[in-house]
């Protein structure tokens, strides 16, 4: 059997809500993150499968696509009054830091399946260090795993109430899912969510290629909306 695991000394699941936690965000529209789009047919397949395994124990309307978080930016601003807010000059850092350090395309393992205490996920085995290289990269004179450990994964869903986990580990483990796969990472993918939406779907406002150093926009009017006029 597949080797599967969670959060040591966790048992039990974290049951996640639907709502607006607008003392979170403060009236802001939306929450930004560097992450890997890995949004192939391969792991739309494979977290639908798991998806539809668990549906009695998953949070209805996860509409994320597959995707490796990097790193936590913040909340886009023009004008930056929190500490959680993050303004074009520091995505203009972030750009010029990845072309100076940032690593080149690199290869993802994504496979078994594992569990935080708030989500199931699919595990990624990082052989060639390319996402530790890309955090790096982006965290500047700040430590990557501030706050909170990090673990790459890609999510299939947030949990909807308390479950005993060890024997909901070894249901995950008979699903079907068609892994492991192994994907060539070309580019990394500056991404915003609406952060009043548990769980929707992600935009896409630029992309940094791995190659060729260079960024470019994605959504100009939505990245003009949330930062003001920018240029990498």
């Amino acid at each position: 059997m597949e080797k599967i695991s969670f959060a040591a000394g966790h048992e039990y699941t974290l049951a996640s809500v639907q709502r607006d936690f607008v003392e979170w965000r403060k009236e802001r529209t939306h929450y930004a993150v560097w992450a890997i789009d890995v949004d192939t047919p391969a792991l739309r397949a494979a977290t639908a499968a798991m998806r539809t395994h668990l549906a009695d124990k998953l949070l209805n309307g996860y509409r994320r696509q597959p995707h490796v978080t990097l790193h936590l930016c913040g909340f886009p601003s023009t004008s930056p009054s929190f500490d959680d807010d993050y303004p074009g000059t520091e995505l203009q850092r972030q750009i010029a830091a990845l072309q100076a350090a940032g690593p080149a395309p690199f290869t993802l393992e994504i496979g078994s399946p594992a569990s935080f205490t708030s989500a199931a996920y699919f595990s990624v085995a990082d052989h060639a260090g390319g996402i530790w290289a890309t955090r790096h990269a982006l965290a500047g004179t700040k430590t990557p795993d501030d706050g909170f450990p990090y673990t790459p994964h890609v999510t299939c869903g947030l949990y909807r109430g308390e479950f005993h986990l060890p024997p909901l580990l070894q249901r995950m483990a008979a699903c079907r899912s068609g892994l492991p796969v192994q994907l060539e990472i070309e580019r990394l993918s500056l991404m915003t969510y609406e952060a009043a939406v548990i769980g929707g779907p992600l935009t896409s406002l630029c992309e940094f290629d791995l190659a060729t150093r260079q960024a470019k926009i994605l959504d100009q009017p939505l990245t003009e909306r949330l930062f003001g006029k920018i240029r990498f």
